[in-house]
């Protein structure tokens, strides 16, 4: 398969030069799975959607079967008892090395009579949607009799720009949205470090209290808003009472970024497209805004609302001019260019599995699922929150050079007591 690299990808893959930009999804599978079998069912997904290996030519990239070398890249059997956090943290600051190896780590965990099955990627190579299909088609292969074979999947949509270009606003408009980021982001605290070049990363893992979600729900359908901007908002709260943020005179507001789905918003289909279509809004929070949820939640809702409409083509905007300015910087500078240009202090990252193959093998066979965002150049702490049937699941990923574990915990309770709170759950 072959496909162009869009601008995001560029963007992702000269990041994963500097540091690992590493992502992980994680399904806890009921039953007993054996090693053998496991092995077998990803081999047969990888070569049914013509996945293996990637080559990277200019400003494409090719997807190349294995063709029976699979055995040089086996799935990793971890033996029970193996603390899937920290196997989860290393992996995340591994680096894929090797330009043989295919940009996927499959691993298994037994825990039980439950199994995890996992897959460590490289996130310029997929999003999550992509690696949702791969699980897909290694899980269902372990279901006996199961008849679900989605074959091969297309790498290449038409090009990025004229699949988004006439969704939101105009052209004129959007450099108008993207200059307005650039003016207000001059106004955004930045984060204090321990370190300058302290890339390394951990993740912290957390389940939300059964019910929680559901409560969550029936408040925002009282309060006309959605659960992401419940979510943002309590992150938002956490994020101003947690993150270590340096104090200057002539920045007081408090900028996050919030991960967005591209696929929604394309003029094609792209349910079956393996690539990575991904795009970000920007929300900036003055103190006052800070002081107060009811005021919190509706600046939460007035930006998203504004934003996400342009969001493809702005983002698009931000990331080739981003691009653009690299050319003319060492690598070991990007960092510093992007924690200037951009000062996010956090970022969420929100997926609802309602609609999709998990939620449907939910609970006979998918118990629970995680995934496990990077913190990148521009956001130095991300919180992943997955839902999948009554579960909420969170993984926070944080830079050691900003968080210590405890402050990453507090930040973890803080945003789970306010979430409780608001939405008047009684555990």
């Amino acid at each position: 398969m072959n496909a162009s690299l869009n601008v995001f990808q560029r963007l992702f893959q000269s990041w994963d030069a500097v540091y690992p930009y590493n992502a992980i999804q994680v399904v806890r599978w009921r039953g007993q799975i054996s090693p053998a079998a496991a092995s077998a069912a990803w081999g047969s997904a990888l070569d049914a959607m013509g996945l293996g290996r990637v080559h990277v030519e200019g400003k494409h990239v090719r997807h190349e079967s294995l063709n029976g070398e699979l055995k040089r890249y086996p799935l990793r059997m971890l033996p029970a008892g193996t603390d899937l956090q920290n196997y989860l943290t290393d992996e995340l600051n591994r680096p894929f090395a090797d330009p043989a190896e295919p940009p996927f780590r499959p691993f298994l965990l037994p825990e039980g009579d439950s199994t995890w099955l996992g897959v460590i990627y490289r996130h310029w190579v997929a999003d999550s949607v992509s690696i949702r299909m791969v699980l897909r088609e290694w899980c269902e292969r372990l279901i006996e009799g199961s008849p679900f074979c989605n074959g091969r999947l297309r790498a290449g949509a038409p090009a990025y720009w004229e699949s988004f270009n006439s969704r939101g606003s105009s052209l004129r408009q959007t450099i108008g949205d993207v200059w307005r980021w650039h003016q207000r982001f001059r106004t955004a605290l930045k984060v204090r470090s321990m370190g300058d070049h302290d890339y390394a990363v951990r993740v912290m893992l957390a389940s939300a209290p059964d019910g929680l979600i559901e409560s969550l729900k029936e408040h925002g359908r009282g309060s006309d808003v959605s659960v992401g901007d419940l979510l943002m908002a309590a992150l938002v709260d956490a994020t101003a009472s947690h993150v270590p943020m340096q104090h200057r005179p002539n920045r007081r507001d408090l900028a996050v970024g919030n991960v967005i789905d591209l696929r929604p918003y394309s003029n094609t289909d792209l349910s079956n497209t393996f690539g990575l279509y991904l795009g970000f809004n920007s929300l900036v929070f003055r103190p006052a805004e800070l002081l107060n949820w009811e005021r919190l939640l509706r600046t939460v809702h007035t930006q998203s609302r504004a934003r996400r409409a342009g969001t493809a083509r702005a983002s698009t905007i931000w990331s080739a001019a981003a691009i653009g300015a690299q050319k003319f910087m060492k690598a070991d500078r990007i960092y510093h260019f992007y924690r200037k240009e951009v000062p996010l202090a956090a970022g969420l990252s929100n997926v609802n599995l309602a609609e999709t193959w998990a939620a449907e093998r939910h609970p006979d066979y998918a118990m629970d699922y995680l995934r496990v965002s990077p913190t990148g150049p521009t956001t130095p702490a991300v919180m992943s929150v997955t839902t999948l049937g009554q579960k909420l699941q969170l993984a926070f990923t944080y830079r050691q050079a900003l968080l210590t574990e405890p402050q990453a915990r507090n930040m973890i309770d803080h945003f789970v007591a306010r979430l409780s709170q608001v939405s008047g759950f009684a555990r």
